[in-house]
């Protein structure tokens, strides 16, 4: 008897690649830390499903199409495992469908990107493997793959079978859940709907696998509608109205009056390395020194969604909570704003952002002037001079920057957007001069990034000396904040805030300074109650000697209202803090208020969770209305609220 050979074996290949992807399922999950799975059982029997889904129908193909469609397919799938993977490594969140539209920022992440890959990825690229061999290897003279074409009554049953496998498989999913459905394509017909639903992209992926979520995103993303109804548009008007009049001055009301306006982003900035050293060395040594020359607010958080350093930029400019699921920046860069830059040309100031790099990178170049700044200056005129540096570096950014600065007519706004800093925090070896031991238990980039952070603050050290030399520093309202977190780690290994008990938050939390030589500003104070970007604008507003508008949502941080800091998911619905000095909330993944956890943070005690919600109602009020206000371009209409 003639054993079969390899190409006629193949006849069992779309079967084979089904289990291949039940375990590329399960590895992926185990890779993330998504495990233990409480419902491994249906994870697998879902992923089964998926997987007869996809790599099914081949056996319902012509002999040449076959092998055609089993390899798109198998890219797709292995194209989904990589990009989910290399994107949870760094953000610990999920990709998702919305950011398909910013993948012309992916080559300026090109390093981080390499930096994340690692030989696990390999086996996401079996099943392609697998399919390029059954071709190699097919015999000639027979179908490619070595089948028979299934006859009309195979066709059917083959198809009937594939039906019956997605009907079980699904339907079990979606009895088992009654909102199954729902978390999987969340659909909404309008935005109200859309923000009124929450669901945890770690516990869906854990629940189906990566690919059937992915899949689910995309057509959950054609189904969504997100328009503004009429109705949330009169709930805006009526929470903005009430605003009116709210504004009453402080003892630091002016106090910055006159002065020029320097606002320097800081990128990837913890609060974790402030006051910090390494054998010795201080990690932050400028701005330490500069933390002491002002006010420095060591309780206070970064506001940011998918877009990261956009949206930091878009909420310090416009006190609007970024979107999730979604960049301001690109998706809304046309807009009606009345930010900050905007808003201070109307009170006389010329503005500038300055920033190394590309001018189109975020789509800055289209939405600066909707923000009202005058002049952008971006990489293209600037000339590296530390040309080891894979982008423009902080030190050829700053004392280029300064030149152009002493020319400014007063009083001007500038925007100062740092670079070196940046993920994969590569500093050539030359520039590196952090002293860090071998023995430190560091992975390679959180090593990476102390080293950029040192060699980014001694580039701002630079920059300040020069300020002064230039008659500008004593003359200036200087603010400086880190944008978002690293995401390293690095905050569980140095600096452990003894401001913030939330281990969740420790990440998010950035040092901000607020400084004017020479003023009542210029003494030492450590501010500890909690903020956030949203309450920049308010804040310099006020110090600057003007009302700040009532289109806005933060609160003035040197004022007399409640400080409060709320932040969500960046990629779902649900609030996962709120800080006040009285009350703080925790949320959970189910994103259901009562599963939460309400504390009283000065005596460290739980309370009944009913009494934060007041608290939590009207901060997801605030948060739908600056939702609305955004992708409604609302403001367009509200401009006319004083």
């Amino acid at each position: 008897m003639k054993h079969p050979s390899l190409s006629s074996s193949i006849f069992y290949l779309p079967m084979t690649l089904v289990i291949v992807f039940v375990i590329q399922n399960i590895l992926f999950n185990a890779w993330v830390n998504l495990t233990p799975n409480p419902h491994l059982a249906l994870f697998i029997f879902e992923s089964s499903t998926l997987g007869i889904l996809l790599y099914g129908p081949s056996v319902l193909l012509g002999r040449y199409v076959r092998p055609a469609y089993l390899l798109i397919i198998a890219m797709c799938v292995s194209l989904i495992f990589i990009s989910q993977y290399l994107y949870f490594s760094f953000f610990e969140a999920f990709l998702q469908a919305s950011a398909l539209k910013y993948v012309g920022q992916v080559g300026a992440e090109q390093s981080t990107i390499f930096a994340l890959a690692t030989s696990q990825l390999l086996v996401f690229l079996i099943n392609i493997a697998m399919v390029v061999v059954a071709v190699i290897f097919s015999r000639e003279g027979k179908s490619i793959f070595g089948w028979r074409p299934l006859s009309r009554n195979g066709k059917f049953f083959a198809t009937v079978g594939i039906i019956l496998s997605a009907s079980m498989g699904y339907g079990l999913l979606f009895t088992m859940d009654e909102n199954g459905l729902q978390k999987i394509l969340h659909p909404a017909q309008t935005l109200h709907d859309l923000n009124s639903f929450t669901f945890s992209q770690n516990q869906l992926v854990q629940r189906v696998g990566v690919v059937n979520y992915s899949i689910g995103d995309v057509i959950g993303s054609l189904l969504r509608e997100t328009r503004v109804t009429d109705e949330d548009a009169a709930f805006v008007k009526d929470l903005l109205s009430q605003k009116t009049g709210s504004f009453s001055a402080n003892k630091y009301f002016g106090i910055a009056r006159g002065r020029d306006l320097i606002v320097i982003q800081f990128e990837s900035l913890e609060q974790a390395v402030m006051e910090q050293t390494v054998d010795g060395t201080e990690i932050t040594p400028n701005l330490n020194a500069l933390s002491r020359e002002g006010l420095y607010f060591d309780n206070y958080y970064s506001q940011v969604g998918p877009g990261n350093t956009a949206d930091a930029e878009f909420v310090m400019l416009n006190s609007l909570y970024p979107l999730t699921n979604t960049v301001a920046f690109i998706d809304f860069a046309h807009n009606t704003y009345r930010a900050l830059p905007k808003f201070l040309v109307e009170q006389g100031y010329q503005t500038y952002a300055l920033h190394g790099d590309v001018s189109s990178f975020w789509n800055r170049a289209n939405i600066y002037p909707a923000l009202g700044y005058e002049t952008s200056v971006s990489k293209e005129s600037y000339i590296p001079v530390e040309i080891d540096f894979e982008t423009l570096s902080d030190e050829d950014f700053f004392s280029q920057t300064i030149s152009q600065m002493k020319l400014f007519p007063h009083p001007f706004m500038a925007t100062l957007i740092t670079l070196s800093s940046h993920s994969p925090y590569i500093i050539p070896k030359n520039n590196q001069t952090l002293p860090i031991p071998d023995d430190l238990p560091l992975s390679a980039m959180q090593r990476n990034y102390l080293e950029s952070i040192h060699y980014a603050d001694a580039a701002l050290g630079n920059f300040i000396a020069a300020l002064k030399a230039n008659s500008l520093y004593d003359d200036a309202l200087i603010v400086i904040y880190g944008d978002h977190g690293s995401f390293t780690g690095i905050s569980e290994h140095v600096g452990a805030s003894s401001t913030n008990e939330f281990g969740n938050l420790r990440a998010s939390q950035v040092p901000l300074m607020i400084i004017a030589g020479g003023s009542g500003l210029s003494m030492q104070k450590i501010i500890h109650t909690p903020g956030s970007h949203l309450d920049l604008y308010p804040t310099i507003v006020e110090l600057l000697g003007f009302a700040p508008p009532q289109n806005i949502f933060g609160r003035n941080l040197l004022g007399m209202e409640t400080p409060v800091v709320t932040r969500r998911d960046p990629y779902s619905k649900i609030i996962t803090n709120i800080l006040t000095p009285s009350l703080t909330y925790v949320g959970t993944d189910s994103g259901i208020f009562e599963e939460g956890t309400c504390r009283q943070p000065l005596e460290g005690i739980l309370v009944p969770i009913m009494e934060c919600k007041n608290l939590y109602d009207a901060q997801l009020a605030n948060i739908n209305a600056s939702d609305f206000v955004v992708r409604g371009d609302l403001l367009k209409k509200f401009l006319t609220i004083p």
